[in-house]
């Protein structure tokens, strides 16, 4: 039984049920996404960076019967409903250091302006 398995497969102490949640967290716990299987196909996330706030009230406005937001913290953060599909994990891109250095200076011209 591998990880992923066995952690699944655990007692939940608060409900006595099988553990049936699945729990991502960002390395800075920025942000966190619990997915519990359900009918709806629905994840819970709390999000406090303003990019992935803005987006998903973004979302929860042209899509009120998809996205809901279900509490705002004083501090800006959001807990809100989403469908599973959005979720996308995508692998940063691996840049040449010649790359990063032009990017670098792209954002400090507009930066400037």
């Amino acid at each position: 039984m591998n990880e992923f398995e066995k952690a699944i497969s655990e007692i939940d102490e608060r409900t006595g049920n099988i553990n049936d949640e699945n729990v991502f967290e960002s390395p800075d716990d920025k942000d966190i996404f619990d997915y519990s299987p359900n009918s709806k196909r629905l994840m819970t996330v709390t999000l406090s960076r303003k990019k992935w706030v803005n987006k998903v009230l973004k979302y929860a406005e042209q899509y009120p019967n998809e996205v809901t937001i279900k509490h705002t913290n004083r501090d800006g953060s959001i807990i809100a409903y989403v469908p599973v599909d959005y979720l996308r994990i995508s692998r940063p891109p691996e840049l040449s250091d010649a790359e990063k250095k032009r990017r670098t200076e792209i954002l400090q011209r507009l930066k400037a302006e």
